[in-house]
């Protein structure tokens, strides 16, 4: 490009220097044809890389996911999981979009595994073009936001997945809560995430479905395989009980708790791994302390590393609205990676006999000495690996695809 440019100068160099007169567009179309060459070098392999796409999609279903989260960020969260799960699925091709906010550099079109393709949204409105062949198109919705993709894809139909109460969405306001009552009532079915979040849905969906977030379980469940991540390897070794933590970390979390049982039990070493999501983890000061450990986030790929480090795996979340509405993705991945849970008593935790549930600090601390108490033999084990087995995206997926 840069060679282009001055050849382009040297160009007009010449032409200013002959003294031959010449007409403005004559002159335009000398010193842009080499940008034309580019541009138009750079429209076919566009298109290329969508003739792949167009005959992948050919007498297939085909679900589309609006850009709400990079692909390649750090917390790897349900809308990639569902992605991955339905493009495992006979006869279905996934496109998700993507902004390249932070994480992706998708250019034009990428194929990330057999049928599944990430597409640049610069591009979403040729997208339409090249599904003509498709045996039908599904677009899963997660944010009201992205409605107008639903004139520009003009969907067979449409998945709304209710996954948070709304205030935690970008652009909430009356605007939104408008789009989602219209969501609710006018799409083929309603995924909600959380008990409390269908109470609410099955007021006017016509085809709500409770069904909460799950876990990667072929990938987990190898988390024993891996070594120990080398970022707390060492800081982990004088401790006896590691108890750990992945994921956003925000107000939610509760800090007061956690400090207060790292200064009681200067033995165990609390591990926090993710983003520290509106700076709260620094305000809090509860990095100062010898026994916490935190960890800034990591790829998705590194997490069992770190998961295999843990004792006991925790979901320390204050209780509020928020929460009571929160299905944690992490709650099923500790489960396949075999790990006994600990969490504050949010509801969609309290549906697995797997989970251990507390009230306060003692109760914490009690069932911390339960679980390094107990045996091989226990029959704990034997839950966990079945609610782990029971709660896969892949069965997700399988429910979603049934209720349409």
């Amino acid at each position: 490009m840069i060679n282009i440019i001055i050849k382009c100068l040297k160009k007009m160099k010449r032409i200013l220097r002959s003294g031959i007169k010449r007409d403005f567009a004559t002159l335009k179309m000398e010193l842009i044809s080499p940008f034309r060459r580019i541009i138009l070098r750079k429209h076919v392999a566009d298109k290329k890389a969508f003739l792949g796409l167009k005959d992948d999609v050919c007498c297939k279903r085909v679900i589309i996911f609006p850009p709400t989260i990079d692909w390649d960020m750090p917390l790897y969260q349900r809308p990639q999981q569902l992605a991955v799960s339905y493009s495992n699925k006979e006869d279905i091709v996934v496109i998700y979009i993507t902004k390249n906010l932070q994480y992706d550099k998708v250019s034009t079109v990428k194929k990330v595994k057999e049928n599944l393709w990430l597409v640049n949204d610069s591009f979403s409105a040729d997208l339409k073009e090249y599904l003509e062949t498709a045996r039908e198109k599904i677009v899963s919705i997660s944010w009201t936001i992205n409605k107008r993709y639903l004139e520009l894809l003009q969907p067979d139909r449409v998945i709304y997945e209710y996954i948070d109460e709304l205030e935690i969405f970008g652009g909430y306001g009356s605007e939104m809560e408008k789009d989602h009552l219209e969501f609710l009532k006018n799409s083929d079915v309603a995924v909600c995430t959380a008990t409390k979040l269908y109470r609410q849905a099955e007021k006017y969906a016509k085809k709500p479905l409770l069904s909460p977030n799950a876990g990667d379980y072929d990938f987990f469940v190898n988390t024993d395989s891996y070594e120990i991540d080398p970022i707390i390897k060492d800081k982990i070794k004088p401790y006896k009980c590691v108890l750990g933590y992945y994921g956003a970390i925000a107000s939610w979390f509760d800090y007061e708790l956690i400090k207060s049982v790292a200064e009681k039990h200067s033995e165990w070493v609390f591990v926090l791994v993710g983003v520290d999501y509106d700076g709260s983890i620094y305000k809090s000061e509860i990095t100062k302390m010898k026994n916490i450990v935190y960890v800034p986030p990591q790829p998705y790929r590194n997490l069992p590393g770190f998961l295999k480090a843990f004792d006991i795996a925790m979901i320390p979340f204050v209780i509020n609205e928020i929460t009571l509405s929160t299905s944690p993705v992490k709650l099923f991945e500790y489960m396949a990676a075999g790990k006994p849970i600990i969490s504050s008593k949010m509801p969609e935790c309290l549906k697995y006999q797997s989970v251990k549930t507390y009230s306060n600090e003692d109760e914490f601390c009690e069932i911390v000495d339960g679980y390094m108490a107990m045996e091989p033999e226990n029959k704990y084990w034997e839950v966990l690996r079945k609610e782990a087995l029971e709660n896969t995206w892949d069965t997700r997926t399988d429910e979603i695809l049934n209720a349409l």
